[in-house]
């Protein structure tokens, strides 16, 4: 791609990329926050699959969306996604009957596919190895930044709104549809290699072996976002009040935005593999310090472990960038979308089993359950990369030079 044209881009509307898909994150996350009270009077295993579907259809229909972005272009399946999560938000509103919010919920996930599928792979169109890292973490930071942003406006909307939470989903609505506005006016289609009609369903074709074997490593992440998600209902049920809880996760979450544009970076210099080593013990330190945080008799003492939640919650952050920049770098160009498809398929994947994993495990055991089994899925998923990593060395060991 042209150097001028790149520039422009990352100038003007690949901003606009990011300001769209933070929007998107900003409405699912005040849907975190509002749904336990929106919904309330059902369980904890019908919340979580309400919750859940949501990113059950984003991840069935991403790789799809993505071979889609391949043959027939970006900004389409962009804009469309736009609409319909606007269009949905509103419906939403109109109604509290649980199986009507579940499925106008889960095709908000098809919505979010659309969006984040078709954006990623934008961003990897105008990046190069040299600088991606950096691009997918300022991704990572709209991401994950939307998802502060909404749950500490959840947080808001519900205290002002209180019984009156329909409002609350036509707020919402108004942002996406500002920034669907945005979009119409000044995103055009990128200079791309086209598949020229020939779909292809494997996201993972043409990847080498050693961006196969972190897969585990991302799919454990993408759970414990998942475990993320169902703490407000967790913690609600253990007396911590919505504000309270929509300001720890905002704090919380906004740091790990922040960080991956830093770790986004490091991992241009560093190399993706070193810096994702950081992010797994950082999120060890996380899990364990969370663990402590909220295991005493006298109900959570975050201040006290400031200290080491705090350091590891930073280094977290250097997971997503460098897995999202690794797959950028190996994707084939002719798959670009379907390769970006893989991060949907991968984050929504998690997040449902996280969700469901957390609801069970609430039911059960209560908040203590819940980190532990987080934990559990995290320590299984890396014993696995790591011997596929081990194993691929072997292998290499025993080629001929």
């Amino acid at each position: 791609m042209d150097s001028a044209v790149s520039v422009s881009w990352w100038k003007g509307e690949v901003v606009l990329l990011y300001l769209a898909v933070a929007v998107s994150r900003i409405a699912f996350g005040v849907m975190i926050i509002i749904f336990p009270s929106y919904l309330a009077g059902y369980s904890n295993i019908s919340l979580a699959i309400a919750l859940a579907l949501y990113p059950v259809l984003e991840s069935v229909s991403a790789v799809p969306i993505g071979a889609y972005c391949d043959t027939r272009g970006r900004r389409r399946v962009f804009l469309v996604g736009m609409v319909a999560m606007g269009v949905l938000m509103v419906a939403i509103g109109f109604t509290r009957n649980l199986d009507a919010v579940a499925g106008l919920h889960a095709f908000m996930g098809l919505a979010a596919a659309a969006i984040t599928v078709s954006s990623l792979t934008m961003i990897t169109d105008l990046t190069t190895a040299a600088n991606r890292g950096k691009g997918m973490g300022s991704f990572d930071f709209a991401n994950i930044g939307g998802y502060a942003i909404g749950l500490l406006a959840g947080g808001r909307l519900l205290d002002y709104f209180g019984k009156d939470l329909y409002d609350a989903f036509f707020v919402t609505s108004v942002l996406l549809f500002s920034a669907l506005g945005f979009s119409l006016l000044l995103l055009r289609e990128p200079s791309h290699l086209s598949r020229a009609g020939r779909f292809s369903f494997n996201p993972i074709q043409g990847m080498d072996s050693r961006t196969k074997a972190i897969l585990p490593i991302w799919l454990s992440l993408t759970s414990l976002i998942g475990i993320v998600f169902f703490l407000p209902r967790a913690l609600k049920d253990a007396g911590v009040t919505a504000s309270a809880t929509s300001n720890l996760l905002f704090v919380g979450i906004l740091a790990l935005g922040i960080g991956s544009i830093g770790f986004g970076a490091l991992s241009d210099r560093l190399g993706r593999e070193k810096t994702m080593i950081i992010g797994v013990v950082g999120l060890f330190g996380l899990l364990i310090s969370l663990g402590l945080s909220l295991g005493g008799t006298g109900g959570p003492n975050f201040l006290t472990y400031l200290p080491i939640l705090g350091p590891s919650a930073l280094a977290t952050s250097a997971l997503v960038p460098s897995i999202l920049a690794s797959v950028g770098d190996r994707a084939d160009k002719e798959r670009r979308g379907a390769s970006m498809g893989l991060y949907s398929l991968m984050l929504s994947a998690g997040i449902a089993v996280g969700e469901l994993v957390a609801g069970f495990a609430s039911t059960l055991g209560g908040l203590a359950a819940i980190l532990y089994a987080g934990g559990l899925i995290f320590l299984i998923a890396s014993l696995i990369s790591f011997f596929m990593l081990m194993r691929l060395r072997r292998e290499q060991s025993r080629v001929p030079a």
